[in-house]
């Protein structure tokens, strides 16, 4: 069978309608007579007799996938009597189908007929999964597993169920009690390694997965979970393997991109290697929000601000709420001189991220830089109370509202610990000193900002430098 990535209500269904062995019992006739049939043989044409009718498990064993159900439920229908499984198939088929009316119809009539049935208890918990009833679904397949704790498509149900719930133990249970029936149900050990992942058994997900890839080498969302284990192993080769594995079956699923895009960016800092995944990305799905964010940020690494800066603008259409966007867009209309626009994304920026209060200083520069400096007074007025006394945000608060000798705040700013923030104090610094018209001595506390600080007060500074 060709897998692709099962859903809950899919995996359980597909091994309900091409697993569940059928017992159809087709007529049989009286044994012929040996010499009859010789002798009706010598009367016949020598012409190539006609292929029998093929029956109905014949039919529906040529059914191998999901496209297939219509056909094969059309196969059931037409059938002039079924056995009790081949109707029990049916009910599935028409759940598949989204008969859900005609299905729960079936299969009350079957619970009725045969109580207890454990796969008939199965199907109508799959039923009620399909139709969002999660408490019946749940109380079906209890039903089910106090008739037959061995159900294995039962426990494969309920594994699936309790992971998604990041139930993890329980998924676990589940899956184990399967595993000590059949130790190659790949959607079992597939679901154990899941689980075992996620209860820090990382080793022993990576050995549970393998024997599911031996068991469906082809099934590409193995290899992402198993590339899942290996990252927190820190073996970031091997995982980039698995991805590039995923997307050799996979290769239009745009998320098998992004993960090994991840990897490029996160451990191996390639930025190169990412940005071709992050394009076929692009091509599949230019609408992809995850890939859209990366691509501005190496956009933004690379200086390329102009173009980082369409990536952000759309990032923040798709998603308004997207906090982050707020800061580099803030800093690209700054160095273009749009000082309105970098001010109000500065703000939104403290909005996002109030722990920042140098986002407030920032846009109090920007409302400075076109003369409304009594609203940006006003501004770092209301912001100041929520900053941390003697701190050396808050001193340079107070300088600001109070310019006069830069000698304290100087001083303070030398004898700070913190590297990165005394980096971002002297641009805040010459930027008062070109407020009022001390260029050299600005200049001067643009050269102390370091250039690799990561935050946007170096971009701004080397921006400065050269825009008198």
């Amino acid at each position: 069978m060709n897998l692709s990535r099962l859903t809950l209500f899919g995996a359980f269904l597909l091994a309900v309608v091409f697993f569940l062995p059928l017992s159809c019992s087709s007529t049989v006739s009286e044994k012929p007579d040996e010499n009859a049939a010789e002798s009706a043989e010598s009367t016949l044409p020598d012409v190539k007799p006609e292929e029998p009718e093929p029956s109905l498990v014949e039919s529906l064993n040529e059914l191998s996938s999901v496209e297939d159900a219509e056909k094969a439920l059309a196969l059931l229908e037409s059938a002039e009597k079924l056995t009790l499984e081949e109707r029990i198939v049916k009910s599935a088929l028409m759940i598949s189908e989204g008969f859900w009316d005609e299905a729960r119809e079936e299969l009350n009539s079957l619970l009725d007929e045969n109580p207890g049935h454990p796969d008939v208890l199965y199907n109508l918990a799959l039923l009620e999964n399909a139709e969002g009833n999660t408490v019946a679904r749940d109380d079906r397949i209890q039903e089910l597993l106090e008739i037959s704790p061995n159900h294995e498509d039962g426990l494969l149900l309920k594994g699936t169920i309790d992971l998604a719930a990041r139930r993890y133990k329980e998924a676990d249970k589940s899956f184990s009690l399967i595993l000590e029936k059949n130790p190659t149900n790949f959607l079992a050990l597939s679901g154990a390694g899941s689980s075992q992942m996620n209860l820090d058994n990382l080793e022993g997900a990576v050995k549970l997965l393998n024997r599911a890839i031996e068991l469906q080498p082809d099934f590409a969302y193995l290899y992402v979970d198993r590339a899942r284990a290996f990252r927190g192993l820190k073996k970031y080769g091997k995982a980039e393997d698995d991805y590039t594995r995923a997307i050799e079956l996979e290769p239009d699923v745009e998320w098998h991109y992004l993960d090994r895009s991840r990897i490029a960016i996160q451990y191996f800092h390639n930025l190169e290697r990412a940005w071709e995944d992050l394009e076929q990305i692009e091509r599949i799905n230019p609408d992809n929000l995850f890939a859209n964010i990366y691509k501005a940020g190496i956009l933004d690494e690379w200086k390329r601000f102009d173009e980082a800066e369409v990536y952000y603008e759309k990032v923040l259409a798709a998603r308004p709420g997207y906090g982050y966007a707020h800061e580099p867009l803030a800093k690209y209309a700054y160095m273009k001189g749009d000082f309105v626009k970098a001010k109000d994304h500065f703000l939104q920026a403290y909005e996002f991220e109030s722990r920042d209060v140098l986002f407030v200083l920032a846009a109090a520069v920007c409302m400075e830089k076109v003369g409304d400096r009594k609203d940006a007074e006003k501004l770092l007025k209301e912001v100041a109370p929520r900053v941390t006394r003697d701190s050396l945000e808050y001193e340079m608060f107070r300088y600001f509202l109070q310019p006069g000798s830069n000698y304290f705040i100087t001083d303070k700013i030398a004898k700070e610990k913190n590297e990165d923030l005394r980096s971002r104090m002297y641009f805040y610094l010459g930027a008062r000193d070109d407020l009022k018209g001390l260029r050299r001595s600005a200049l001067a506390s643009y050269e102390q900002v370091d250039e690799n600080t990561g935050f946007f007060e170096s971009e701004l500074a080397a921006w400065e430098r050269n825009h008198p």
